[in-house]
């Protein structure tokens, strides 16, 4: 099962998605400029295509709510220009990384 839902963080709005595998469910918020995913993943899994985004992973966890109170744990060069940093909020970073598209 996959679930889109619509998430605020401050002024920006963002894209949650929650993908349900057996054992590890998936969670991830996106926009067109970032993504914040655990570190299920790996870095490079995002940079594989042609337009490079901002990436942030925090710590394995559950929910989105969880997701943006995670620490960040790993970042890519982009979201590291932005201003993200290792043991900041995911929504810190979330915050951040779009900011510096808005100005």
């Amino acid at each position: 099962m996959v679930e889109i839902k619509n998430i605020k963080v401050n002024e920006f709005h963002f894209m949650g998605i929650q993908i349900l595998l057996p054992g590890y469910p998936l969670f991830m918020i996106t926009s067109t400029h970032s993504v914040l995913a655990t570190d299920i993943f790996d870095i490079s899994y995002f940079e594989k295509g042609e337009r490079h985004v901002a990436v942030v992973l925090t710590s394995y966890c559950y929910g989105f709510k969880e997701l943006q109170e995670a620490h960040v744990i790993a970042m890519n060069e982009i979201a590291r220009n932005k201003g993200v940093q290792i043991g900041m909020t995911g929504k810190e970073a979330l915050y951040l990384c779009e900011k510096e598209e808005k100005e």
